[in-house]
Order: C-alpha cells, then sequence, then structure tokens
C-alpha cells in the first residue's frame, strides 16, 4: 500500500539520498519554501491538511549561521529560532492531534549535546531533544524520534563553514576517524522510517562514531 510521505529539506543531500531508497509507490511531497515557509510558525498552521493527512513525516529542515550570534539581527535571531524549532514543532503538534498512526523523524544535531559556533543554532537542536523525550505520543500507533549526527561531509551546511579546520579536526579526532555521508543518514532514516517497529519513540538516536566515549 503507498504511502505519502512529507519531507522538509527536500532540496538537501540527506533527502536527495533517502528519495532514491523509498519504494516507489510511495508519495513523496517536498514541498518548497514558498509553499511551506518553516520562517513563519503561522504558515505551517495554515498546511494543516497536508501535514495531517501523511502517513510519515520526516523534517531535514535547518539553518544554521556563520555570524557570531552578538553579530546578528533580531530578525536573524528570530528567523533561526522559527525555522531550527518553532515551526518543526508546530508540526508535529498538528500531527500527533490528528493523525493517529503517523511516524515522525527530525533532525537532530550533536550540537544539542555538545554546543555549537552558532549559539542560536545549538540551543534549538537541545530543545527539540527535549521536545522529543518529553512529548508523549497521543495514540498507540504514532511514533516520534528524532536523529543526531555528527560532522555529516557532504552535507550543504557543512561545506558552507568557514571553520573548515575545526570540521577536519572534529573528524580526525573521532574514533573512526571520519564524517558521515548523507547516504549513510537516509538508511538510518529508511531503517526507522520503514523497517523497525514503531515501538522505538520518544528518544534521541545519537549518529557520532563513538565520539563521546570515555573508556
Amino acid at each position: 500500500m503507498s504511502k505519502r510521505i512529507l519531507i522538509t529539506g527536500g532540496s538537501s543531500q540527506i533527502a536527495r539520498e533517502l528519495k532514491k531508497i523509498i519504494p516507489k509507490n510511495n508519495i513523496i511531497l517536498t514541498p518548497s519554501k514558498y509553499e511551506f515557509d518553516l520562517s513563519d510558525p503561522k504558515n505551517i498552521l495554515k498546511n494543516k491538511k497536508l501535514i495531517t493527512t501523511c502517513d510519515k513525516i520526516i523534517c531535514l529542515h535547518s539553518i544554521i549561521s556563520n555570524k557570531e550570534h552578538i553579530n546578528k539581527t533580531n530578525e536573524e535571531t528570530i528567523n533561526e529560532v522559527n525555522i531550527n524549532l518553532i515551526s518543526t514543532i508546530n508540526i508535529c503538534e498538528l500531527a500527533l492531534r490528528f493523525n493517529k498512526k503517523v511516524r515522525i523523524l527530525l533532525m537532530g544535531s550533536e550540537s544539542g549535546i555538545k554546543g555549537s559556533h552558532d549559539i542560536i543554532y545549538a540551543l534549538c537542536k537541545t530543545s527539540l531533544h527535549k521536545y522529543v523525550e518529553e512529548r508523549k505520543i497521543l495514540f498507540k500507533n504514532q511514533q516520534l524520534i528524532c536523529i543526531a549526527p555528527s560532522t555529516i561531509i557532504d552535507a550543504d551546511m557543512t561545506l558552507m563553514r568557514k571553520d573548515q579546520k575545526n570540521v577536519k579536526k572534529s573528524i580526525n579526532l573521532n574514533p573512526k576517524r571520519r564524517g558521515l555521508k548523507s547516504k549513510e543518514i537516509a538508511n538510518v532514516i529508511y531503517d526507522l522510517m520503514f523497517n523497525l517497529t514503531d515501538y522505538i519513540t520518544n528518544t534521541v538516536i545519537n549518529i557520532n562514531g563513538g565520539k563521546f566515549s570515555r573508556m
């Protein structure tokens, strides 16, 4: 049976890799930023019908800034919070209230654990992780999970960073001695959304190559 799958951040490398492995009989919806304005939480509420009629919702959108926090305008800060946190929560709230079988996966980040050069981004991801862990599902067949990857080497967000020395240092210090690839993340998302039981819920799954192991 075909499923309706909503993917935000549909132009990301992860989304492109994911669309390659989702069975063709499914309906994949990747609205543009003009149709689905994540910077405006009220716009999300206007898309209630789309959100509440999808079987699976995969939120891959994020925005990160190279500016220091002190140099951001109020508008830039608000825009970042809306995209990284508020609009995502609004999507979840609509889906959980009105769709009894929805399965939702959110894109977190290791920045939500250790911080980031972009303070607002890190705080949004920390809040998103906490939301997933604490927001009780409303119906037994629902699922709400989050993945928190470390450095994804072929992601636009990583390639655009100005501190590439820090990126390389982080990769070299990882026990795996490499960064993640978008294809790997796509495979994890596919397993969580299509293959594994929906009993896995309200948890943040860290994908970091054992980066924070201490023993």
